[in-house]
């Protein structure tokens, strides 16, 4: 390999940071004032009536890292269930185990309560 097969990569790396750079320099150039309308926390039209820092649940917590985990664990079963033509007896028994493993979390899950939203 020679220096000049690197030359596209320079030219793209000199270009991301020219770019970088005048997008930071108009920013310091283009500033706006910020006024009290701008800086309200605004949803759908409707001005806050509460405190915009309100504390949730850890039951919400913990079902959405629930449904991330569950969610994750499922999506390993798409390239096992494509595999298992190839893999023969040896990837039925790898799937099995590993259903076996989310079946057996979910239900020590549920044993414990924490899918119960209180």
């Amino acid at each position: 390999m020679e220096l000049s097969d690197y030359l596209p990569i320079l030219i793209y790396f000199a270009g991301g940071l020219a770019v970088a750079g005048a997008i930071f320099s108009l920013s310091k150039v283009v500033k706006s004032k910020p006024n009290p309308a701008k800086i309200l926390p605004y949803e759908s039209g409707i001005l806050p009536g509460a405190p915009t820092r309100q504390r949730f649940s850890i039951d919400f917590y913990l079902t959405a890292m629930l449904f991330i985990v569950f969610d994750i664990e499922l999506a390993f079963l798409y390239p096992i269930a494509v595999t298992l033509r190839d893999d023969g007896v040896l990837g039925l028994v790898v799937l099995l185990v590993f259903v076996f493993t989310v079946v057996e979390a979910l239900v020590y899950i549920w044993k414990k309560g924490a899918l119960e939203w209180r």
